[in-house]
């Protein structure tokens, strides 16, 4: 169907970035909170962590950029994705995608799922259930009616795929006692070239069928939306909402109690990424760039105050920062 032409579109921020070795990172100190994030002064995206003001690389390889990371719920090990460099990208290229296995400290990296894995043409957004036995992600595969986008779940190996929904999904995630899931799809599975008919769903997920049935619109806003996560106590879900063009997005909430959509930031930048929760349930995380202005930043909001705060930049500009993971 015509809507696979989609497919780099739906996830893809706008970007800005350039590469330059000799600008300082501002880096305050994150007390209590361990963030993982790419960043690109060579020209190609390495993770770091970043613990009390102290930033490590954890990986780099000229050959590769590195993105996505997410951490076990033991805290042992990360998930990050790696794929080929490529300056006009920069992140998230779905279509060269490797998931790999790492240490918390970087070492012993192991590919879990190489590029065209179980065939399919493409891979992203994985996540960790909430024991560290599973991982969901979405895949474009080969259906009856041609390429298209759909929830997978694996073992922690990367092992026994199992597809778990025949809806066209991308950006999922578990909630955090692994009842449900969510993603961003289109209401009543009915695909559309308007990204902004692109809508929060969430199903009831069945770990032992490995199914997700029952899959309903949360939302039903004129944003294109991407990229939720939950909160801590499982009683809200953060995402990112903005034009059809990705250049202007908020943050958004919305309320699993009073089933209510609200706004969290409503500014003129893209903001978003994989957008995730303090462990405390204070602050979201996410990256933002002022579109033409700088590259991306990695900020946090406190979702009682709405304050916003600039977690890490450059002084200059001169190159970003992306996906934030707090731990």
């Amino acid at each position: 169907m015509a809507i696979i032409k989609l497919l780099l579109v739906s996830f893809v921020f706008l970007m800005f970035s350039c590469s330059n070795d000799s600008q300082e990172t501002s880096i305050p100190k994150e007390a209590d909170v361990t963030l993982l994030y790419s960043k690109n002064p060579k020209g190609y995206n390495e993770l770091y962590k970043l613990h009390k003001g102290e930033e490590t690389l954890l990986l780099s390889d000229s050959k590769y950029d590195f993105w996505w990371p997410k951490v076990s719920p033991d805290a042992s090990k990360i998930l990050v994705y790696r794929s080929a460099v490529n300056p006009e990208k920069n992140h998230d290229d779905y279509l060269n995608a490797e998931l790999l296995v790492v240490n918390i400290d970087g070492t012993n990296p192991q590919v879990l799922l190489p590029k065209n894995a179980n065939g399919w043409n493409a891979q992203g957004v994985c996540r960790w259930n909430k024991d560290g036995t599973k991982i969901l992600m979405c895949a474009e595969v080969e259906t009856n009616v041609g390429l298209q986008w759909r929830l997978v779940e694996t073992n922690a190996l990367g092992k026994n795929p199992k597809i778990l929904s025949n809806h066209w999904a991308i950006d999922c995630n578990y909630s955090t006692d692994n009842s449900s899931v969510v993603f961003m799809g289109f209401a009543n599975n009915e695909l559309s070239f308007d990204l902004t008919k692109l809508e929060l769903q969430k199903g009831i997920y069945n770990k032992e069928s490995n199914m997700v049935t029952n899959i309903v619109s949360l939302t039903q806003n004129s944003t294109r939306d991407h990229d939720p996560d939950f909160s801590p106590d499982n009683t809200k879900i953060v995402f990112s909402g903005g034009n059809a063009e990705y250049s202007n997005v908020d943050l958004l909430l919305y309320d699993l109690v009073s089933k209510k959509e609200s706004v969290l930031l409503d500014n003129a930048n893209a903001n978003g990424g994989s957008m995730c929760w303090s462990p405390d349930g204070k602050y979201v995380y996410f990256h933002s760039l002022e579109v033409f202005k700088t590259p991306f930043r990695i900020k946090k909001i406190n979702v009682d105050t709405k304050e916003v705060q600039t977690v890490i930049e450059t002084a200059d500009n001169s190159y970003g920062f992306y996906h934030p993971e707090a731990y």
